[in-house]
């Protein structure tokens, strides 16, 4: 009878460790992926998230940014009507599409295979900027993002010239900072205003039916039109 007892005990405990491995593998692959691997953020300024894709101008306000103020510049909508255009004017016919070099902090925008421009940009330090194949889907001339917590929250009025391409993740300038070549955003690619202002009036949102002017956000980059993408959003 002893040895009866200790073959239904062996029995027992094979069972167990049958269901109990694939359960703490299983517990050990969520543990390191939660470790090593950052899930995509869906947002890119946490506070604004959805009111930050609309036009939004606050001239009499007061921005902060990493503790200090700063003065945001001001948005006439009816003085933009009189600008020209200056980026683009003479390049020859062709799909335009935008670069982001994120090994680099480069942005390059083509038009067929005539690079219009190149200029140093900043992308996500303290949220990562989603790597893959978008379009613009929203041109905002100016609105407000805010975000962060602490010593990192953020309050930004008149953020402009809006290119949105991956829910609030945008191309748009930066007057709060002037570390352009190096990460400075919380996913966003900051540019400078003169840049943002120029690539605004070239680049296209989507319009009857067709979408917007195409964004790739590479981890490397080599022109014309070779996009290195690691993991990139589908």
């Amino acid at each position: 009878m002893a040895k009866r007892s200790h073959h239904r005990k062996t029995n027992s405990s094979r069972k167990t460790n049958v269901f109990l491995i694939p359960l703490l593998v299983g517990l050990a692959v969520f543990i390191l992926g939660n470790i090593f691997i950052k899930p995509r953020a869906l947002c890119a300024n946490s506070a604004t998230c959805k009111t930050d894709l609309s036009l939004k101008i606050d001239n009499n306000d007061i921005g902060i940014f990493a503790g200090r103020k700063v003065i945001p510049p001001k948005i006439d909508l009816a003085h933009d009507i009189t600008k020209p255009s200056v980026l683009g004017t003479n390049a020859p016919s062709g799909e335009k599409h935008i670069y982001i070099n994120l090994a680099t902090q480069t942005l390059y925008a083509y038009q067929g295979n005539t690079q219009i421009m190149q200029t140093p940009i900043a992308s996500g330090k303290w949220g990562r900027t989603p790597v893959g194949n978008f379009n613009i889907w929203e041109k905002l001339r100016s609105t407000r993002m805010a975000g962060g917590s602490g010593a990192d929250a953020y309050d930004l009025p008149n953020v402009p010239n809006v290119m949105y391409f991956y829910n609030d993740f945008g191309l748009h300038g930066a007057y709060w900072h002037n570390n352009f070549g190096h990460v400075m955003s919380h996913g966003c690619v900051n540019m400078r205003l003169i840049d943002a202002e120029a690539l605004f009036s070239w680049a296209e949102g989507p319009a009857s039916g067709q979408p917007g002017t195409p964004v790739s956000v590479c981890n490397e980059f080599k022109p014309p039109n070779l996009c290195v993408q690691n993991n990139p959003i589908k």
